[in-house]
């Protein structure tokens, strides 16, 4: 039998994410793979938790075409890398925001005032963010010092599916799409780190934390969230 799901962008990718991207949701998607190969919507998202990937938007026909970045792409941005790319954010406040955790927690910018804590963005369907949950675990466990608070655009019971699917243990606030273009996240996963005053001291995006364009693992994450220098 032929398959008829619908290949327009909005029924396959969440909207912040097409927003964020700039893609209309009535815009055709078609994806490939390093190899420039067609596959499907479910390859394509496997494979995102390991592996880059490029767009193309094509104006006139309405269309986008995700591609999987090849080996060589990836070894030559891995060796442009010599240390982390900062955010625009970086030395200025994290933005002001007032919610309430997957918890029931309230938490906001007055609320964290006067420790440091490590933010978190991520979303759902994102294939590097799920591949980042075991060392950000790791991480709250070796620096229970230092609090994680993870926001995403998704809703409520998206954000409780993973929280309870990935056996987060920290705090979780959903429907942050508003706050994650307010800090200037336009990629995913990122990770700011946040100091007592609520002043970010560092943002990046999570795999130019790794050296040499690797995936990100408890030594790294460490190493850049502990130096302060």
């Amino acid at each position: 039998m032929a398959d008829t799901r619908s290949d327009l962008a909005k029924d396959l990718l969440p909207k912040p994410f097409l927003d964020q991207l700039g893609i209309p949701g009535d815009y055709r998607t078609s994806f490939e793979d390093e190899a420039g190969n067609p596959i499907s919507y479910e390859r394509f998202q496997a494979a995102m938790a390991k592996r880059p990937f490029d767009l193309e938007k094509d104006a006139t026909g309405h269309r986008v075409t995700f591609k999987l970045e090849n080996d060589a792409k990836i070894a030559r941005q891995a060796a442009a890398k010599t240390k982390p790319k900062a955010l625009a954010i970086q030395d200025h406040p994290f933005p002001t925001f007032h919610a309430t955790t997957l918890d029931g927690a309230p938490v906001s910018t007055a609320v964290l005032r006067g420790k440091p804590f490590l933010a978190s963005f991520f979303f759902a369907q994102c294939g590097p963010c799920i591949a980042e949950t075991p060392v950000l675990s790791a991480f709250h466990q070796a620096h229970p010092d230092m609090a994680v608070v993870a926001f995403t655009f998704d809703d409520p019971a998206t954000a409780r599916d993973f929280v309870i699917t990935r056996k987060l243990n920290w705090a979780v606030v959903a429907d942050q799409a508003e706050l994650a273009d307010r800090a200037g996240v336009k990629v995913y996963p990122t990770l700011m780190l946040v100091d007592e005053k609520g002043v970010v001291r560092k943002a990046v995006h999570t795999d130019d934390i790794a050296p040499g364009g690797k995936p990100l693992d408890l030594p790294s994450l460490s190493a850049w969230a502990m130096d302060t220098h």
